[in-house]
Order: structure tokens, then C-alpha cells, then sequence
């Protein structure tokens, strides 16, 4: 089958996915349960998710957090945000309870005026042109009438229309420089219209119109935060040296292109958290904050910090075009719970919002860097994802945590440390002796209720007969496992980790099989049984390989590996362990 395809949009959804799958994945029914399991159960929601843009399959989750006690303007605020990245959230939370003794944070607007241009090409006289448009300026304003209606009721509209020549950049190059007040909306829509408009109206024989849209730089569009105390509030052992080392970092960054970049890098991740919390466009906050960090020629820090007077004092400028109604704002649950957390802010109030959460993750990376580094706290956050993926239950969370607590954090010491404490803690079953399987299957009964999973007792002993086939040749799974997946997750058998809870090979249904044996006592007999089987058909061939569906071709010393981490697993399923 062609990798190529025409006609992909008008395919239904689950047509998409099929061809999709058929030619990029090895793995289809894998693949598959993938894309579905971040469906929305609610069809109704999962549609108007699919909705917001094109080709849709599925969704991408990211973390939705909250900061609490953001205390901006003398007004209590928890922050709404969405990001990936470990310790953005804990360190802007600290920042703000930091802080909320300390006076708060300051913001105001500064301005909120918006860009959008009209660029052309005119190879005439230049004062014909002028007076051309000078002539016509009336009208152009007359074309966006009824576009600008109902923004002009809120307060909004257009403000000013500029000729702005550009020919010493560009030959012939000329542009219509629009200003625009959209109030509570972002605008994006209502800017382009009104460009469109006015380029319909400005064209004529002599000019050439090039495009009408908005600009993502609106250094005109301008908020201010800032926080300051008396330097021996900064609190610490020192708090005179910290505030120096602060302010000598803040300096660097306003001087040094390459530690600039990562600076303010620190500041977009408060923001752009909140940007896509309330469903703004952090590609176009992002772009334009950079553009305005590189304003003056050189790029520098968004940020500004001073010591003076006994005073600590530290701020950021920055423009942020925002809105609070039309677009995702208006149609996104979570972006609408957002805006209602923040109390339902208006645009002006959501642009020192962000800004505040902006300055406060800058002044948690530069507090970090300037004291202990940036690694030990950034570590520390960052342990609890390395324990996730190890899969440690709770106990060895809490327990890998306090250990940590006065130690260095790296992801090589944390796996010494989990490895160590499950080689002391587990206990694994040996499938192969059957006095031990007995004596712990008798503690349970069919209708034994699971700690975790949805298999009832009787249900698990004949999922464990069922895998054992597999490995005597009794039961084929039409599973393909490529070798570089085999080489991937082979390795895990070797180790002392156990199977996760939730580990389920993709071939097996999301509901349990139903009940084969009329009683308990016969699916003990029948797992007993296989598990016979499965010693004495490796005992004929000692070459033997059978196919694992997640694994891939296992040898005998291989599958009891699987087998003693299969069974430890479901007997922890039900306590037995």
C-alpha cells in the first residue's frame, strides 16, 4: 500500500487511523489501543475536541496544575497551568506563598495596542502615494464599518492608519501600519478581517497588494510585574550576598545573548503554562516576547533586577497580547474552568497574571542557580518521574523521597537505590513448585474481590493457565514483536523490577475471559497441569523459542523469568504475596 494518499481529509476518522496504521506502525492493534485510550469516553466532548483542527485521531494530554497563593494587586489568586516540564508548577507555587508575605506581586498595563499591516509593492512617485492615501484614509476606516461595529460598542476598534515606507529595506516596498484597541478579545480574527478590508479599499491599478495580516510583535501591547522588600526579608543565611548574586545574575542576562536565551526561556515557562491553561497562543505570546527581548539590537533578558538603598527590587516588561472570550477561550472546558479560577479575569487583568507567573519562575531559576544550583532543586522535582517510570508503589516513593532528602538526585542513583530496595522486599512466587502455588491459591476463592484490575480469583488462575499455553505451544497469539522491540524490553526480564500494575499485553481484551471451569478447584488443577506441560516440553527441546506477545521470542531460562514475574504479579493482585 501507498505511503502517499489523496483525498486523506474527506476520510472518516476511523479511515484515517487505518491507513495511518497499516503503513507507519509495525505494531497495529498496539498502535490502536493507543490512540483510542485518549478518546474521551463522552462522544459529545470528544467531538468538539476533534473540531479545533484538522485530520484529528486522537488527543495529547498534558498536566493541567494549580499554583495557590499568587497574592497580585493585595488580590489572592491560584494560577491555572499546563505544562510538561517537572518543578515550572511547585517552584511557581513557592515563588507566589514567597512572596504573598512579602507584599505580593505589583502589576499594571502599561498599554494594549495591536499590530496588523497591510504590505504592498508601489513602484510610482512617492508623494503621489501619499497623497493617494491621505486622500482615501476616510475611507479606509468607512470599509471596516461593520466589521468594527460591535468592538467599538466594548470600547475597541481601530485606532490609527499609517503609509509607512519601507523601500530603503525593499525596493518598492511600502505598508499600511494599522493600530487596533480589541478589548477582552485576542483578535487575531478581527484584525485580519479588518486589514482585508482596507486592502480591498486601498487597491488600485498602481499598487500591488502583497498580504494583510496581524503581527505577533505588539511592544505596544505592554504589562508590568514586579516584586520588592527590604533586602534582610529575602530571609536566608545571607540574605545581603543572595541579593547581590541575584542582581550580578540578572545583569549577565541583560548582557549575554547566550545566557539570555535560557533566562527568559525560564520566564516563558510560567507563562506559556498559563497561556494554554486559558486557552490563548503561546506560539504568538512566545514569538512576539522574543522579538521584544531582541528590541534594541541584541538579545537580553526580559527581566530586571535592582539593589539600592537597602531595597531589593526585581521586575519584568513584557508584551502579551491575550483574550478572555471568542476563540478556545470560549470553547475548551478547561480553558473556561481556567478563566473562572482566575475569577474571571478581562484581558488586561489576565496580561498581569501571566506576567506575575512569568517573574515568579524566573525569580525560583535564579534564587536556585544563585544558591544551591539549578540541578538540586530541578533533581528533586524530577525524582518523582523517575520513580514513576520505575514503577514503585507509594511505600518505596515515600521511602526513595526521604532518602533523597539530604542527598544528591540523579536518575543512576535513584535506580541503585529502588533496585536495592526491591531485591530486599520482593518476594517472588516459584511457579515451578507446586506446593507453594497451592498453599497460597487456597487463601482465595472465585468470587475473591482483586487489589487492583478487574479479574476476579478464579479469573486470574486461568489467565496464568491461559499465558502458560502460550509458552507449551497450546495457544497461538497472532502478535508480531519487531527485534528492535525484543531488544528493547527483553532486558527487563534480567532485572529485579516487577510487572506494573496496569501492564496488559495488547492481544488480551479490555474485560476479563470469561470463566472456563464450572469451579475453582479445576482451574487450580488445569494451571497445575500446564505448568507441567511447560517444564516437559523444554525439557524435550532444549532448544526450543516461543514467541512472547510483548517480549518476543523467549527461550526456557527466558519464560520462566516471565513466569516468576507473571505470577508474583497476580498473586500481589489478590495478597497472596
Amino acid at each position: 500500500m501507498t505511503k502517499l494518499i489523496s483525498g486523506f481529509s474527506k476520510l472518516s476518522k476511523e479511515e484515517k487511523i487505518k491507513w495511518l496504521t497499516e503503513n507507519y506502525f509495525h505494531n497495529q492493534s498496539e498502535t490502536l489501543d493507543i490512540i483510542k485510550q485518549y478518546w474521551n469516553i463522552d462522544r459529545e466532548l470528544q467531538q468538539l475536541h476533534d473540531d479545533f483542527i484538522e485530520n484529528t485521531i486522537s488527543n495529547f494530554y498534558m498536566p493541567f496544575g494549580v499554583a495557590p497563593n499568587f497574592v497580585i494587586n493585595d488580590r489572592p489568586y491560584v494560577i491555572p497551568m499546563v505544562v510538561e516540564e517537572s518543578s515550572v508548577v511547585a517552584a511557581a507555587s513557592l515563588v507566589g506563598k514567597f512572596w504573598s508575605t512579602r507584599g505580593g506581586f505589583k502589576t499594571k498595563v502599561i498599554s494594549t495596542v495591536k499590530i496588523g499591516q497591510v504590505h504592498f509593492m508601489y513602484a510610482g512617485n512617492k508623494s503621489d502615494l501619499e497623497a493617494y492615501f491621505h486622500q482615501n484614509k476616510t475611507e479606509l476606516f468607512a470599509a471596516t464599518a461593520s466589521i468594527t461595529k460591535n468592538m467599538e460598542k466594548r470600547g475597541g476598534g481601530i485606532l490609527d492608519i499609517q503609509l509607512i515606507d519601507k523601500t530603503d529595506k525593499l525596493a518598492n516596498y511600502y505598508q499600511l501600519h494599522v493600530t487596533f484597541e480589541t478589548k477582552d478579545s485576542m483578535g487575531a480574527n478581527f484584525i485580519n478581517s479588518c486589514l482585508e478590508a482596507i486592502a480591498q479599499e486601498f487597491r488600485n491599478d498602481d499598487t500591488e497588494i502583497v498580504m494583510s495580516i496581524l503581527s505577533n510583535y505588539v511592544p505596544e501591547c505592554l504589562v508590568r510585574a514586579e516584586v520588592s522588600c527590604k533586602v534582610e526579608e529575602l530571609g536566608g543565611e545571607n540574605p545581603q550576598k543572595f541579593a547581590r548574586k541575584f542582581e550580578q545574575a540578572v545583569k549577565i542576562a541583560e548582557i549575554e545573548p547566550y545566557r539570555a536565551v535560557t533566562h527568559n526561556k525560564g520566564i516563558m515557562n510560567g507563562i506559556d503554562a498559563v497561556v494554554l491553561a486559558t486557552g490563548n497562543d503561546f506560539r504568538a505570546v512566545e514569538s512576539g516576547a522574543h522579538a521584544y527581548a531582541a528590541r534594541d539590537g541584541e538579545y537580553s533578558s526580559l527581566s530586571h533586577c535592582e539593589v539600592k538603598d537597602g531595597i531589593f527590587k526585581f521586575w519584568i516588561e513584557i508584551p502579551l497580547a491575550l483574550g478572555t472570550v471568542g476563540g478556545l477561550t470560549a470553547l475548551h472546558p478547561m480553558a473556561k474552568l481556567s478563566l473562572e479560577m482566575l475569577q474571571k479575569p478581562s484581558a488586561r487583568t489576565l496580561m498581569q497574571i501571566m506576567a506575575a507567573a512569568g517573574l515568579a519562575q524566573n525569580f525560583a531559576a535564579l534564587r536556585a542557580l544563585t544558591t544551591k544550583g539549578i540541578q538540586h532543586g530541578h533533581m528533586k522535582m524530577h525524582l518523582q518521574n523517575i520513580l514513576n517510570q520505575l514503577g514503585a508503589s507509594e511505600a518505596e516513593k515515600q521511602e526513595i523521597t526521604d532518602y533523597f532528602d539530604t542527598r544528591t538526585v540523579s536518575h543512576s542513583a535513584v535506580v541503585t537505590k529502588f533496585n536495592q530496595l526491591r531485591k530486599s522486599k520482593i518476594n517472588w512466587i516459584d511457579f515451578l513448585n507446586e506446593d507453594i502455588v497451592r498453599q497460597k491459591l487456597a487463601k482465595i476463592n472465585t468470587n475473591s474481590k482483586p487489589i487492583f484490575g478487574k479479574m476476579n480469583g478464579q479469573q486470574m488462575i486461568e489467565h496464568l493457565s491461559s499465558v502458560t499455553q502460550i509458552a507449551n505451544g497450546n495457544w497461538e497469539v497472532d502478535v508480531f514483536v519487531s527485534d528492535e522491540k525484543t531488544a528493547r524490553r527483553k532486558p527487563f526480564l534480567d532485572s529485579e523490577n516487577e510487572l506494573q500494575v496496569g501492564f496488559k499485553a495488547s492481544f488480551l481484551s479490555e474485560e476479563p475471559n470469561k470463566l472456563k471451569f464450572s469451579s475453582y478447584s479445576e482451574a487450580i488443577e488445569d494451571l497445575i497441569h500446564q505448568v507441567k506441560v511447560f517444564e516437559k516440553v523444554f525439557e524435550e527441546n532444549k532448544n526450543r523459542t516461543v514467541v512472547h506477545p510483548f517480549f518476543g521470542e523467549l527461550d526456557y531460562e527466558y519464560w520462566k523469568k516471565f513466569q516468576v514475574k507473571h505470577f508474583t504479579h497476580h498473586f500481589k493482585q489478590f495478597g497472596l504475596v
